[in-house]
């Protein structure tokens, strides 16, 4: 038979949101809605990780939170935009540039310049994985960042 105060204790930990919580919703409000989520699945690599590290050779261009946060979905759409074919690829830039409106020319060019450079990273350095990111969540944590991945999981050969 469990104390009050483990009872009391067990409650409190089962309504603290866990860091999943907001991408959670994220993804119940998008086209994943009626999807399973499977949280670190077994045997499979963080993709937050990989993102993390998939930006990090620019992660010093950025001090704030809305920086990071812009860095890391220019990441997931650089790597996203490379698993397609390079035709694709280009359809795919071309329509988030003009998806942009208040950007002016010079800076879709410079976003264009980068978004490329991503995309050969990718492709030189993570070429093996071919899982999509779908959503991020950045929370701040009060000495840093925890990020939070949606993926597409790996297909397994039979």
């Amino acid at each position: 038979m469990s104390t009050p105060k483990s009872r009391k204790n067990r409650r409190k930990h089962e309504h603290q949101p866990t860091r999943f919580d907001n991408l959670q919703r994220k993804l119940e409000q998008g086209p994943f809605a009626h999807q399973e989520i499977v949280v670190e699945p077994e045997d499979a690599v963080k993709m937050s990780d990989v993102l993390e590290d998939f930006v990090e050779p620019y992660r010093d261009t950025v001090d704030t939170k809305d920086a990071f946060q812009k860095l890391l979905t220019l990441g997931m759409m650089a790597w996203n935009a490379a698993l397609l074919p390079a035709k694709e690829q280009q359809n795919m830039l071309q329509q988030l540039l003009d998806g942009l409106p208040h950007t002016s020319a010079e800076d879709k060019k410079v976003l264009a310049v980068f978004l490329r450079e991503l995309i050969k990273r990718k492709l030189k350095y993570f070429s093996q994985n071919r899982r999509a990111f779908l959503s991020i969540d950045l929370q701040e944590t009060g000495d840093g960042y925890y990020l939070s991945v949606a993926s597409t999981l790996e297909k397994k050969s039979l």
